[in-house]
């Protein structure tokens, strides 16, 4: 064998050794990690939930609902004592600026607007978005139909994902 041949060959199974070490590492990273994220997840959604309704409420477990939305993953009832108080929505959405998901709540038996908070914000002008949009939501400018800032992209994929909660919370309508 020539040597230039032997030296293709060597290279070959050095980046070979060195790809499957690298995955190696990344899967053992992620098996050692994974529990951790759904942690920090579950983490998230609680801190959203009470961002909008506060401290003292007792959340339901993840509840998946009837029909299928584009926007809406699952819900969870939030109660004061025996009172049902609200519900917030998980929703996720994307546009060609990266993901979003939101906790999307609504006031009791109704399609009253509560609040949202941000879980996940992978758009690519996510400090535009939050100060020229969610902030003013939260603020009491529920104007979500009308809205004008720098992210207009992302600010209307937030409003498809309210409004489409909201038409879930039809769902929801108790007696």
């Amino acid at each position: 064998m020539d040597s230039q041949k032997k030296h293709y060959i060597i290279t070959a199974i050095t980046l070979g050794c060195i790809a499957a070490v690298a995955g190696g590492i990344i899967g053992l990273t992620n098996m050692l990690t994974k529990d951790r994220i759904v942690q920090n997840e579950k983490n998230k959604i609680k801190q959203g939930i009470t961002e909008i309704f506060g401290e003292n409420v007792a959340v339901s477990e993840e509840k998946t609902l009837s029909n299928s939305y584009k926007y809406v993953q699952y819900y969870y009832e939030v109660k004061s004592g025996d009172k049902l108080v609200g519900q917030v929505f998980r929703t996720s959405g994307s546009n060609m600026y990266g993901k979003i998901s939101l906790m999307v709540g609504f006031d009791g038996n109704s399609q009253v607007f509560k609040g949202l908070s941000i879980v996940t914000n992978e758009q690519t002008y996510a400090t535009t978005l939050v100060e020229n949009y969610i902030v003013p939501v939260n603020d009491g400018n529920r104007d979500i139909e009308d809205v004008s800032c720098g992210a207009t992209y992302g600010a209307k994929l937030v409003r498809d994902m309210i409004n489409e909660a909201r038409e879930a919370t039809g769902e929801l309508m108790y007696d």
